[in-house]
């Protein structure tokens, strides 16, 4: 019994420090530069160029606009979304590592990071400062497969041998997504984003429905308001909800660009009548329109419904067409419902008036006596 106490005390101090000699061999064998990940300066950062193994690719790139204000680009054509910015330059300096690959997932590791990672390669000024490979997850989705490189050499991913287990301290979850490299999914899906008093005019037009369509009109002082139908008749309005409409237009996105119609559906929708249009006009006289089109339901039966079938639209979504007639996209009612209402909502009286008759509708429909004033 005691030999076999003695054994099994003898294989533990041999295996810790067999495992201590690896680790030692993988800290000590592992040049710094392979294992430093991060990039802190990222304020200084101008250009992101990302490439995956399916020939994707996007080149992000910080310019300066007239005025001096910043923006991101997306392959020096469209301007890029903020957020999608901002989580990519702060997981880039906060990369950390978790720990090495061990030995025996070494060799597969790279194959996997060899035939379906992700490149990045960053830039300040024209200089080439850092540039790794983003694999997948690791089993447990705790961390990340990359592998570094040597800046002296952007081409050759042989320089380094080593991958790692990534992380952001802090946080749990892999890292891949922030990477992505599809140009649409790093555009701005903003439509409209106004400063309230440089709105000139918002005409909004119901297919059919002339008495639902409106102009709304606000002066250079950005003080003065009116309200007219499409042919100029005077609206009666308050000054209030005015006021609050056009508030609305500060930043209005759209969900995403539709990717999945064949071309000759979506031409089809793009050439059929819209459902609505809205045009907002700035202070400079340019004007920004928006056209809506019904979009068929797919199947989709609402929780809130008391119908037999599905609705032969669908209730959450429509198509767009967006930046004066470049892009075609998919809306969602939730973000455009607020900007596609009736005159009577710029009249408090009018709004009063009207939940006074739906109440008496549901009054009655529920056989209640209304109460006496």
């Amino acid at each position: 019994m005691k030999r076999n106490v003695f054994a099994l005390v003898v294989v533990i101090i041999l295996g810790s420090f067999t495992f201590w000699m690896v680790m030692q061999r993988d800290r000590s064998s592992m040049k710094k530069e392979l294992r430093d990940f991060s990039f802190e300066d990222t304020a200084h950062v101008t250009k992101i160029f990302l490439a995956d193994k399916a020939l994707n690719q996007v080149t992000l790139t910080k310019e300066t606009m007239p005025g001096g204000k910043i923006k991101w680009m997306v392959d020096g054509k469209y301007v890029a979304r903020p957020d999608a910015i901002t989580q990519l330059l702060r997981t880039i300096h906060n990369l950390s590592v978790k720990e090495p690959v061990g030995l025996k997932a070494r060799e597969n590791i790279i194959k996997q990071l060899a035939t379906g990672a992700t490149k990045c390669a960053i830039y300040v000024g024209d200089d080439l400062v850092k540039q790794y490979y983003i694999g997948g997850a690791t089993p447990d989705e705790t961390g990340t497969y990359m592998l570094n490189c040597d800046v002296s050499d952007p081409d050759d991913i042989l320089n380094s041998t080593e991958p790692f287990v990534i992380e952001v301290k802090g946080w749990e979850g892999y890292l891949s997504p922030y990477y992505f490299t599809k140009e649409a999914e790093w555009r701005d899906r903003t439509i409209f984003q106004y400063y309230a008093p440089d709105i000139r005019s918002i005409k909004v037009e119901h297919a059919g429905h002339p008495e639902t369509s409106f102009i709304v009109s606000q002066g250079a002082d950005g003080k003065s308001y009116n309200v007219t139908s499409l042919d100029g008749k005077k609206i009666y309005f308050d000054t209030i909800p005015v006021r609050q409409y056009i508030s609305y237009f500060g930043k209005i996105n759209f969900e995403n660009f539709e990717t999945t119609l064949k071309p000759e559906h979506k031409d089809s929708i793009m050439h059929s009548p819209w459902a609505q249009r809205i045009t907002v006009t700035d202070a400079s006289g340019k004007p920004n329109e928006v056209l809506m089109f019904m979009k068929k339901n797919d199947g989709f039966m609402p929780d809130d419904t008391t119908a037999a079938a599905p609705p032969p639209f669908d209730p959450d979504h429509m198509y767009g067409i967006v930046n004066n007639g470049k892009d075609f996209v998919i809306l969602n009612y939730f973000v455009f419902g607020k900007l596609l209402i009736d005159p009577d909502y710029f009249s408090l009286a009018a709004q009063k008036a009207k939940a006074d008759e739906e109440k008496a509708k549901m009054d009655a429909a529920l056989g209640r006596t209304p109460k006496k004033k």
